[in-house]
């Protein structure tokens, strides 16, 4: 039998990663799992794709998480500093993660070869079954 206990979900707070935050949410609820949502700040000097620098989690992303724990989620948030990729893989080898669910652009061709992908890294390199949300994936989440 397949036993999920523990879900990692990578963040950055995109509108591709809150997706994924939301298949987290309510696969964790159905398994009963503690998902763990990691945020990864880059070292510096590699330049970032979001204009959020000044403060590690969105307030959006606060409120959504106080308001499902209260709602008997369980779930934390660990904000580490790295490269995504690799940060991501150690974290779910440290952590003993049973899967990974994060965002995916859906980016394809050249684009996808230029700028390369840290989901299909991922889920090329973990040691754990990764779950791709595609940010234009339809929403099948149930609402509270």
């Amino acid at each position: 039998m397949i036993q999920l206990s523990k879900i990692l979900c990578p963040t950055d707070y995109s509108d591709t990663s809150d997706k994924a935050v939301r298949y987290a949410i309510e696969f964790a609820r159905r398994v009963n799992a503690h998902v763990r949502f990691l945020h990864i700040q880059e070292p510096e000097g590699i330049v970032r794709k979001s204009g959020n620098e000044e403060t590690p989690m969105s307030d959006n992303f606060t409120k959504m998480l106080l308001a499902e724990k209260k709602r008997g989620l369980q779930a934390d948030v660990k904000i580490v500093s790295g490269v995504p990729t690799d940060a991501i893989i150690k974290h779910a080898h440290e952590w003993f993660a049973d899967l990974i669910i994060m965002g995916s652009h859906g980016r394809s061709g050249l684009i996808r070869l230029m700028m390369g992908s840290v989901a299909e890294a991922v889920f090329r390199s973990a040691a754990v079954p990764v779950l791709l949300v595609k940010q234009d994936a339809v929403d099948k989440a149930i609402p509270g």
